[in-house]
């Protein structure tokens, strides 16, 4: 289930990802939250994935190729990624590995508390 708000006087949209979520549903997910008229290019974003969350299909090529592809719908932004299970941090960051972002920038954490001070710094 991915759920999200937006936090407009933070410039700020916050994503929780929980139970079962496939790539499928992140794919489907980005594609209506940009139609949701809060949404700019430039929010800067919080994504949250519960530790007992199910990751269905995600591959760090396919991660990384759905990244690339957002990247060139968005202006410059910052996306924060709090993972605190070892298995899927890893899967994020070998997707953040090999791929250069120019006009988002994105962090890995462990907790939700460091990813929006960083948020708040950019």
């Amino acid at each position: 289930m991915i759920e999200y708000t937006f936090e407009m006087p933070l410039h700020l949209l916050q994503v929780r990802l929980s139970n079962s979520v496939s790539l499928l549903d992140l794919v489907n997910f980005f594609a209506k939250v940009q139609k949701d008229p809060r949404y700019g290019p430039t929010l800067k974003s919080l994504f949250i994935i519960d530790p007992d969350a199910f990751l269905v299909n995600f591959v760090p090529a396919a991660i990384s190729k759905l990244f690339q592809r957002m990247e060139d719908s968005i202006g410059p932004s910052w996306w924060a990624i709090v993972a605190s299970d070892a298995s899927q941090k890893s899967i994020f960051t070998s997707a953040l590995h090999d791929f250069v972002f120019k006009r988002v920038k994105i962090s890995l954490f462990d907790d939700e508390f460091p990813a929006l001070q960083w948020l708040k710094s950019n």
